[in-house]
């Protein structure tokens, strides 16, 4: 119903593309003409290109950043946006509740989830010639690359980012052999599992992806995301040597970023915010800034960017296989973690913030039934490590989950009674305790067998007062050999926690810091925390 109303719409909108660009000079924005948007965390690299969008419309956009299911799941439960503006609105249209909300959707841009990979790679690989041109590659290539340990990549959560998810759903078509959408029963476990061997770098965003992969392109051959991310990095001049771009040729999915209209009564808004959106200038400026592929066929820049011709795969029907291919990476196909969790447990944490981090923790061992929960609680295949600390740090709490749901059950609520019985109290160690789990998590890992993705969080509530202090963790971490400062460290501002000194920790170890005191809850920044381990 809500494709047809906008099909309806499509006469009005052509006279309002045809006039874009020609908006009214004197147009208010001020005069109560705003649209709340609830938009795709990538959508950031159009904020420049919105004043020329009030000025041309008199509209204001109000932009809301998040990720693709957390964006579903904000609309499912009600949040009152006017607009949803989403590098897909393919899993949108699958939920129901956020189905019958969509008055209008409108494609507005376009750009493939690829895989960009180092040019000597390629080479060696075999999948360019002397001249560079690309050789047509297949998802299976890929697969069976990676598989064999002769391809490494990075790429995002397919649980909370669309890129991570679309990358996943073309890799699972192509090995299942279907030429159809994916039922679960497509699903090919052994050979995904395999691909997933070369993974060496995951993200909850696709613009943290880019950034972690440039500081670390020395060790990693290539990166899954959007093309026009990969474009951009190709121009930045910050690459050590060019990215190839390869399509592989079984099919690819498309990021389209649909406007979807979500309040009836703002709908001679959204045809205003459309047909500029959709006009020249601003479609030029899709192509030349953010190297997206412009919907008007009448804007030429841009043409150059990608192949004439690409085979797109076909989206899931049901909302029942897209959570089983999601519950399929996160139980059977991806690299287990090695999670450890350093968390602040000093005098000052007493009463509500304790409380918020007893509610967080819980939410990883045990769910809170929203979309989001589902997706980041702890899996089996995992290890958890739990280290408390106030004037000094506590040994660290060892989890290890296995392939049995039942016996993990049992673990976790074990682990859920032990953050019941936290308590707040003494100093604040934050540096010795870091060490403590730092060191810990690499004698973990020269034990182990098989290869596992290890991370830190540290979570504090206020400044270091005892034992090491930052400059003191900093010489000892820089004092150690080269391979073994490579687990990233993402710390939780909460409180009164020092920013500067925790930036700096997250930019030396090639973490992220994650700002609980903005937040709606400290367990919704555990729960994003997840997408990075």
């Amino acid at each position: 119903m809500a494709r047809a109303r906008a099909l309806r719409a499509a006469p009005a909108l052509a006279l309002l593309v045809a006039a874009c660009g020609k908006g009214d000079p004197d147009a208010d924005a001020s005069a109560g003409q705003t649209l709340t948007v609830l938009a795709g965390s990538e959508l950031r690299d159009i904020e420049p290109m919105l004043p020329d969008l009030r000025r041309a419309t008199g509209v204001d956009l109000k932009m809301t950043y998040s990720g693709t299911l957390d964006a579903v799941e904000q609309l499912q439960a009600g949040a009152p946006f006017d607009v949803a503006w989403l590098p897909s609105g393919r899993y949108a249209q699958l939920v129901p509740e956020v189905r019958t909300r969509i008055v209008a959707t409108e494609r507005t841009m376009t750009t493939p989830v690829v895989l960009g990979l180092k040019a000597s790679k390629a080479r060696a690989l075999g999948w360019t010639d002397a001249s560079g041109s690309v050789a047509q590659v297949t998802w299976k290539d890929i697969a069976e690359a990676a598989a064999a340990g002769r391809l490494t990549f990075g790429m995002t959560n397919p649980a909370s980012s669309n890129t991570g998810f679309s990358a996943l759903l073309g890799l699972a078509s192509a090995l299942s052999d279907k030429g159809d959408a994916l039922e679960a029963k497509d699903i090919d476990a052994k050979r995904l599992a395999a691909f997933f061997r070369g993974q060496k770098l995951t993200a909850g965003s696709s613009g943290w992806l880019n950034d972690a992969f440039l500081a670390d392109q020395a060790r990693i051959d290539g990166v899954i995301n959007y093309a026009s991310t990969l474009i951009a990095l190709n121009r930045s001049g910050k690459m050590k040597e060019p990215l190839v771009l390869v399509y592989p040729r079984e099919g690819i999915v498309t990021a389209d970023y649909p406007i979807m209209l979500l309040s009836a009564d703002k709908r001679a808004l959204y045809d205003k915010v459309l047909a500029h959106v959709r006009g020249p200038a601003f479609q030029r400026a899709v192509a030349t800034r953010t190297f997206r592929k412009p919907i008007n066929p009448d804007v030429a820049e841009g043409a150059d960017l990608y192949p004439k011709a690409l085979v797109e795969i076909a989206f899931p029907r049901s909302l029942e296989v897209v959570d089983a291919i999601l519950l399929a990476f996160a139980n059977e196909l991806r690299l287990p973690a090695d999670a450890t969790f350093v968390l602040d447990t000093s005098g000052s944490m007493v009463g509500p913030r304790l409380t918020q981090l007893r509610t967080a923790m819980g939410t990883l061992a045990a769910g809170d039934g929203s979309l989001t929960g589902r997706f980041a609680t702890f899996r089996g295949r995992e290890r958890i490590s739990i280290v408390e600390f106030s004037s000094r740090p506590a040994p660290a709490r060892l989890i290890e989950l296995g392939a049995d749901a039942d016996i993990n059950a049992v673990k976790l609520k074990g682990l859920q009674a032990s953050l019941d019985r936290m308590r707040a109290d003494g100093g604040t160690a934050i540096y010795t305790a870091l060490q403590q789990a730092y060191q810990d998590a690499l004698a973990r890992r020269s034990r182990d067998k098989s290869e596992r993705y290890y991370s830190i969080v540290l979570m504090t509530d206020g400044e270091n007062k005892d034992g090491l202090s930052f400059e003191d963790f900093t010489r000892w971490y820089q004092g150690l050999d080269k391979a073994r400062r490579d687990i990233r460290v993402f710390p939780v501002l909460f409180g009164d926690a020092n920013p500067g000194e925790l930036a700096k920790l997250a930019e030396m170890t090639g973490g992220r810091v994650f700002d609980g005191r903005k937040a709606q809850s400290l367990a919704q920044v555990f729960k994003d925390i997840r997408s990075y381990q």
